[in-house]
């Protein structure tokens, strides 16, 4: 999915984790969008568009309630705005650095673009070495250079941000959110921090250039060379080392020793015009050429991962969203062993397979299995899910308990078999003494997890539902089938 997207389906998801009182996203309100989503999006569709979809439909109802989420979602980067005037300032700062000296004279060994080029090919090689380490496999060094603070700055959560919740599960919905944004959308960043720095040096580079024709049109520079231990022969090797891309690129020769020797120490010099020439060729080749070379390739990265943006999909709340959409309403059948459950109870797992499945649930209820009885009556569709439902307040019997178990799972091949304790009667008669809860559950597990099945206790009248849930998600992963 695009950046877009997966900014969204992050805060989204951030929102959703946070909200475990479903205070501000009720359970009704994340099935009806999930289905409005599957509607959108239709049966074939990716399901990086089915998360996008449901991400942005969660998010434009909320933008009523809280318009300040509006600012999580805002496209931060760095626009053709953002780069024209970085782009700008570097070119102007490029122009206003060129500076000769009041008697105009132009030291060929030291001029003033010397430093630029000499820069320039440092960084080359710095990325060079950096290109070879990380193709060793060696962990690249944490970046705290410009490049790193700027990368920090296209992250950076501005104040807003930080105020769109003062508390409740809003605030650490932007708080995760925050922390988990910056580190995944990081390299993405850094991959725009480089373009413009590039594209900046770049600029800087021409605006020396420009610097100098700009002055050498209403100024006269001279051209000589003073050395305390070169001599003409020296000098002129160096030179024609140096600014041999000029030449290439002008096709003006880099004189020899011969004319170099009468422009050294004490001379007047020459008229700098050809010098000017062979550093601004040099420059443009050494230094504006690749740098725009390299503002392309970190361009078109930053691009191709905002179009492709690396979210990890495979979390137990996206397969949790994405199993709601694939299966739709879920089909569970709900088998009472050996008690009638009460209106409260049955309300409450109704409740409880809503808030895990998060999608529609069509429940099937069988007639209560009576003790010791073999006879399961059929259900009417197939189900996705058997429940069977337990009192705490029964004595595990391997023969009965753990039977009925192994029965289902007999009758209903590849379907997962859940086992739903009830604890509300057994719970709130014994609170007093919890070593009597404690020894039941125990005795629960070990006739159950016998047969295979871990045990989910609930009080269903009244349950916790964010625990229950989450814990009846984990139990449907690792269930029997």
């Amino acid at each position: 999915m695009d950046e877009c997207s997966a900014r969204d389906v992050l805060l989204v998801q951030a929102i959703e984790t946070a909200d475990t009182a479903r205070t501000v996203l009720r359970d009704a309100d994340r099935i009806a969008v999930g289905e409005a989503a599957a509607k959108a999006v239709g049966a074939g569709a990716s399901v990086d568009a089915y998360l996008g979809r449901r991400a942005a439909l969660t998010l434009a109802g909320l933008d009523a309630r809280e318009p300040r989420l509006r600012l999580l979602r805002e496209r931060r980067h760095a626009g053709p705005g953002l780069v024209a005037a970085a782009v700008a300032v570097a070119f102007v700062a490029g122009i206003v650095a060129v500076h000769i000296g009041n008697a105009h004279r132009i030291n060929l060994l030291a001029p003033p673009v010397l430093v630029l080029l000499a820069w320039n090919v440092a960084v080359y090689l710095l990325l060079a070495i950096g290109i070879v380490a990380s193709r060793r496999g060696s962990r690249a060094a944490p970046r705290a250079g410009l490049r790193g603070r700027l990368a920090r700055l296209f992250g950076a959560v501005p104040r807003a941000w930080r105020q769109a919740a003062q508390s409740g599960p809003l605030a650490t919905a932007v708080a995760a959110f925050t922390v988990d944004w910056m580190r995944l959308a990081a390299p993405l960043w850094q991959r725009r921090a480089t373009y413009i720095l590039h594209a900046a040096a770049a600029a800087l580079a021409l605006g020396e250039v420009c610097g100098l024709y700009l002055r050498g049109i209403a100024l006269e520079y001279r051209a000589a060379w003073e050395s305390t231990f070169l001599g003409a022969a020296d000098v002129a090797r160096i030179l024609q080392f140096v600014l041999a891309p000029g030449t290439w690129m002008t096709g003006i020769a880099v004189p020899g020793a011969d004319v170099l020797r009468e422009l050294g120490p004490g001379s007047p010099g020459e008229n700098a015009a050809r010098w000017i020439h062979l550093y601004a060729g040099t420059i443009l080749v050494v230094v504006v050429v690749p740098r725009l070379l390299l503002a392309a390739i970190a361009w078109a990265g930053a691009r191709q991962l905002s179009r492709n943006f690396p979210l990890r999909l495979d979390t137990p709340y996206h397969q949790r969203i994405l199993r709601a959409w694939r299966e739709g309403a879920a089909q569970v059948y709900a088998v009472p062993y050996s008690f009638d459950l009460p209106a409260a109870g049955t309300e409450g797992l109704r409740a409880l397979l809503a808030r895990a499945f998060e999608s529609p649930v069509d429940l099937e209820w069988s007639a209560a299995v009576r003790y010791g009885d073999d006879a399961l009556p059929a259900p009417r569709t197939a189900p996705a899910v058997v429940v069977v439902v337990f009192s705490l307040a029964a004595t595990p019997e391997a023969e009965n308990h753990g039977a009925i178990v192994r029965e289902l799972a007999a009758r209903f091949p590849g379907v997962p078999v859940m086992a739903i304790v009830d604890s509300s009667d057994f719970a709130l008669r014994f609170r007093d003494v919890p070593r009597r809860i404690t020894e039941r559950e125990a005795a629960w597990r070990q006739v159950l997890e016998a047969r295979g099945v871990s045990p989910l206790f609930v009080a269903l009248a009244h349950p916790d539902l964010a625990t229950a849930s989450a814990s009846l998600n984990d139990l449907l992963e690792r269930a029997p089938r």
